[in-house]
């Protein structure tokens, strides 16, 4: 009977999920995945920090600082099983569009997917861990003069936006500062299918549309322009906006 029981389990742990997920040691051909992000402010490409884009409704808005990062990303193959991609995680900034992710299976796919964060194993590591030094070793993505305590940062987006009911005035500064581990967050693509060949280099083009940052957020309220530290991430304004980041991305 025990030996049954056992037999039933190790089928459900097979059967019942509902998706399966590739592990990189199964692979046989494979290609290379590439993420190529583009910043935009509505439908206008961003090219440099301090120029004026107008937002979908009609604010004007700059960037004067843009960095996130980017980990756990997951490949949806048109039969549904998942491919991730262990063990990458990456700093997207304005000036670099393009980022090698990784090899993956041969075949054909239909989604990505992936968090704007870190995962708990490396936002508590120290900035000059080996491994992960070139991306951590940032102060820009710390909280304070360190890295620790509270891990990083993991979306820091400043610029000015004009925030008066008729949106005719000046912009004026606004400082995101999004982290925390709850704050992990996941950005699931809608479809659009593609191959990965062996050997070729395949890009994911996606568009990364920092006005939807501000949805649903009351721009002309004190202190809707400001989340600066771990603390203020657990308030409302810091859990709207980490809310709203999903909604960044978009397919090119």
């Amino acid at each position: 009977m025990k030996k049954q029981l056992t037999i039933f389990a190790l089928l459900c742990i097979f059967s019942c999920s509902n998706e399966a997920v590739e592990k990189p040691e199964e692979i046989g051909p494979k290609g290379t995945f590439l993420l190529h992000l583009h910043a935009y402010v509505g439908i206008q490409e961003v090219d440099l920090y301090g120029i004026e884009y107008e937002t979908p409704e009609g604010r004007s808005m700059s960037l004067d600082f843009s960095q996130m990062y980017i980990s756990d990303v997951q490949l949806v193959k048109t039969d549904g099983t998942v491919y991730a991609i262990k063990g990458k995680s990456l700093l997207k900034n304005l000036k670099v569009h393009t980022y090698e992710i990784g090899q993956v299976p041969v075949g054909n796919y239909k989604s990505i997917r992936f968090k704007v964060g870190l995962p708990p194993s490396i936002n508590s590591l120290n900035p000059t861990a080996p491994s992960d030094s070139s991306i951590l070793n940032r102060p820009s993505m710390w909280w304070g003069n360190t890295a620790q305590p509270g891990g990083y940062v993991f979306l820091n987006v400043q610029g000015k936006i004009d925030t008066s009911h008729n949106m005719n005035k000046a912009p004026v500064p606004f400082v995101y500062k999004i982290g925390t581990n709850n704050h992990f967050i996941q950005v699931n693509m809608g479809e659009k299918e593609f191959s990965i060949e062996e050997e070729a280099y395949v890009y994911g083009h996606l568009i990364v549309d920092y006005s939807k940052l501000f949805n649903g957020i009351t721009l002309n309220q004190a202190g809707s322009l400001s989340v600066k530290t771990a603390a203020e991430n657990n308030a409302a304004l810091g859990q709207k906006i980490a809310n709203n980041i999903p909604a960044m991305f978009t397919y090119e």
